[in-house]
């Protein structure tokens, strides 16, 4: 797909582009001290979950919960959770975590995330800040202890300024201690497309080719508003099945790739696909090893793959260059 939208000068985004944007801006404009899940699982001796961990994540939380962390000699993991105003539909999925891991909780009730971070990170280190921060006493006692303290964090966040606001707290424990943080993608398939094209650009989605080289702006590469405000005169959607449909306007041709049999309601044209890891083996990444891995078809069909698809579109332009594998 993103050597298709080099050849043409195209742009391209992804249906979560906002929090990739924010996740990849952690990256690119902050930095921070990160570790990898396994590392995670094997050493850290105390865990604090920050704000809203997806649901998808919750397994991965109860087997760190299972295992031993090895760097102290009573193998026992402390868990705690910073919270904030959270929503009604996420407080008992997320309750039903903290109880199982036996988790005390850090809260500054009706405040933010960001606010209760900047509060916290104020009181670990000795300054003064606006409001009572709850159990942060306990927290400050079991990080002077903790051989190996790991922030677990998610992007479904409330922006940049809150995770920018965790980096500097962990930052600021790494001057007298050891201290990181573990990021879970918010989605981990739209992280892989996420990791392919700084691979293979430079730059996160969002990145348009329309000064001949790779130029990322998340405004003005953002599809759906490039749609709205009419400035795309072809919009090729690739679907996994799962979601919305894409944003439309009367007018605009839509090619739709979809792993269904029907034809897409506006398209001019619809492309049946094969689905990757379901009609034909796959790389996704995976939240759980922290980098990209294999999957096999688990119901091998004839339907073609994305891959194959662009690639026989690439090879009937006028432009004969062959696509990068």
């Amino acid at each position: 797909m993103i050597a298709l939208a080099e050849r043409v000068g195209a742009a391209y985004d992804h249906v979560r582009g906002c929090e990739l944007a924010e996740e990849a801006a952690l990256f690119t404009d902050h930095g921070g001290f990160f570790t990898t899940p396994l590392e995670t699982r094997r050493r850290a001796d105390l865990i604090v979950l920050v704000g809203e961990i997806p649901a998808a994540r919750h397994e991965l939380l109860l087997s760190w919960h299972a295992a031993r962390p090895d760097l102290v000699p009573s193998h026992k993991r402390r868990w705690f959770h910073i919270s904030d105003a959270r929503r009604e539909d996420t407080a008992s999925e997320i309750a039903a975590i903290l109880k199982r891991v036996k988790a005390s909780v850090v809260e500054a009730p009706g405040q933010l995330l960001a606010a209760v971070l900047a509060s916290v990170r104020a009181g670990l280190g000795g300054r003064k800040s606006v409001g009572v921060v709850e159990g942060l006493d306990d927290l400050a006692a079991a990080l002077g202890k903790a051989a190996f303290p790991v922030f677990v964090f998610s992007g479904r966040q409330q922006g940049i300024f809150t995770l920018a606001m965790l980096q500097g707290l962990v930052g600021d424990l790494n001057r007298s201690r050891r201290a990181t943080s573990l990021f879970l993608p918010s989605d981990d398939r739209a992280w892989g497309l996420m990791l392919a094209s700084v691979w293979m650009t430079g730059f996160p989605p969002r990145t348009g080719f329309g000064a001949g080289k790779p130029v990322y702006d998340p405004q003005l590469s953002d599809v759906t508003r490039m749609i709205a405000e009419r400035e795309v005169d072809l919009h090729l959607w690739i679907s996994d099945g799962e979601g919305d449909p894409p944003a439309h306007r009367r007018g605009l041709p839509l090619v739709a790739f979809v792993p269904g049999e029907g034809a897409v309601s506006g398209a001019a044209v619809t492309i049946t696909v094969g689905r990757a890891g379901v009609d034909h083996d796959g790389v996704f990444y995976s939240s759980r090893i922290g980098t990209l891995m294999a999957v096999k078809a688990s119901a091998p069909s004839h339907r073609p793959s994305v891959s194959g698809v662009l690639r026989e579109l690439a090879d009937a332009l006028p432009e004969k260059e062959a696509l990068p594998c």
